[in-house]
């Protein structure tokens, strides 16, 4: 088997295997709550009901990083 061969092999094999990486969920902190100190939100209790993968996104939707301060 020739070099190219194998390189084409291994490419096919790493393509195979990374479908699951490259569809990560994206994960808002607090579900609808958001990130906040008003409200009670348990976020320890919130990490434990998700089960990230490589290749998942965690977002902090801030209002005040936008500018808007209630």
């Amino acid at each position: 088997m020739g070099f190219a061969a194998v390189v084409t092999a291994a490419v096919l094999m790493t393509m195979t295997m990374m479908p699951e990486m490259a569809v990560g969920a994206v994960y808002k902190v607090g579900d609808a709550a958001g990130w906040t100190i008003i409200g009670g939100v348990d976020y320890k209790q919130w990490a434990a009901t998700k089960t990230f993968q490589l290749g998942d996104v965690i977002v902090n939707i801030n209002l005040s990083n936008i500018g808007f301060h209630p």
